[in-house]
């Protein structure tokens, strides 16, 4: 019954995506263990993306202005060597960017551990792009500031954030299931990658972060079972040169409320009573 309840649970609100990629494999997400594999190491690859606009990533220092930036904030992990005149050298992580990818090593597979460092790690890049982007709008800027406000790509902020909320949820599904413990890797056994103690809950949650990965959601429109509807574009995009994309986002937002409502509908007389009594509180 608990299965049934979270899947009426998840029903409640329907959100479509239209996200923009450079390239689509259109494959279904494989087993949990390997889904988690894939999720970890394009976090891993995105971050290292956003790194030489802060220091060498083959030397893995700081350049002197991004380090006197990194010292006025007290969260998060750098992926760098630590300034010589830090006050905190344990938010500092040399050998970050100089592994192998997580799950490829057995050393270093994907566990919860990998989902940490990948959490704080966005969450130091996320304050370094808003900090060294307001450093260079401030008078007096140097140039190499402002020189480093210029390579920051503007739609990574929001992916960041993704990848620090998705390794919450992530943690929290494996600490809660027991497989906090569990080393993910590349041909490990089935049963392992297949994660039999996942509730439906869990795997929604798994699906979500694999489907979605680190590519830019254009637009997202919510559906409220109350019949509340919220339609985000993102800044940049509702121009003319839009109108297909919209079109595309427009015609997915009409199968997916069909689907949705026949769902809906299942459920409740599949149960026998109205959805708002499944949903409620089970004690």
């Amino acid at each position: 019954m608990s299965q049934f309840v979270d899947l009426a649970r998840n029903l409640l609100a329907l959100e479509i995506n239209t996200v923009l990629k450079t390239g689509i494999s259109a494959e279904k997400m494989p087993l949990a263990g390997d889904a988690l594999i894939d999720l970890a190491q394009e976090y891993y690859v995105f971050l290292c993306e956003q790194l030489d606009t802060f220091g060498s990533s083959e030397t893995a220092i700081l350049a002197p202005w991004a380090g006197r930036i990194s010292e006025t904030f007290h969260w998060g992990l750098a992926p760098f060597a630590p300034p010589s005149d830090t006050a905190r050298p344990d938010r500092y992580d040399p050998f970050f960017f100089s592994r192998d990818l997580p799950g490829n090593d057995p050393a270093r597979g994907t566990t919860l551990k990998v989902f940490d460092d990948l959490r704080e790690v966005a969450s130091w890049l996320r304050e370094m792009t808003d900090r060294t982007l307001d450093a260079a709008r401030q008078p007096g800027a140097t140039a190499d500031v402002v020189s480093a406000a210029a390579m920051i790509d503007g739609d990574a902020p929001p992916i960041l954030m993704r990848i620090q909320r998705n390794s919450d949820q992530i943690n929290d599904v494996l600490r809660r299931r027991g497989l906090d413990t569990i080393s993910y890797l590349r041909g490990m056994a089935e049963e392992v990658r297949r994660m039999p103690a996942l509730k439906t809950a869990d795997v929604v949650t798994i699906r979500k972060a694999w489907d979605v990965g680190t590519e830019l959601v254009v637009m997202q429109s919510t559906i409220q079972i109350d019949g509340d509807v919220v339609t985000r574009l993102l800044k940049g995009r509702d121009n003319a040169g839009s109108t297909v994309m919209i079109g595309v986002h427009k015609d997915a937002v009409d199968v997916s409320f069909r689907y949705w409502s026949f769902l809906i509908d299942a459920l409740g007389r599949f149960a026998g009573k109205a959805v708002n009594t499944l949903v409620g509180d089970t004690g």
